[in-house]
């Protein structure tokens, strides 16, 4: 199963909370394609191809959805890569 982790974003008085996993390689190259036209887009295809579940607000409400995209890093803890002689 996909590392998966819980993002909560608050506006206001009101918290909103989404699960998403890693993306897969499809998503990443997608992502990839769009950023260079329009970043946004392209956060908003990253948050979608990771969805697992969670408040609607934070895939329709453009700040919420760039909070959540920015903890989104948090995926790659614990990933790391060496090169060995």
């Amino acid at each position: 199963m996909a590392k998966q982790i819980k993002i909560e974003v608050t506006d206001g008085e009101k918290t909103f909370s989404c699960t998403v996993k890693r993306p897969d390689v499809a998503t990443l190259s997608r992502v990839n394609k769009l950023a260079k036209a329009d970043e946004v887009m392209a956060a908003q295809e990253l948050l979608k191809g990771c969805w697992v579940e969670g408040d609607r607000e934070i895939q329709e409400d453009g700040y919420l959805l760039m909070a959540a995209v920015g903890r989104m890093g948090e995926l790659q803890a614990g990933v790391s890569a060496e090169i060995k002689n």
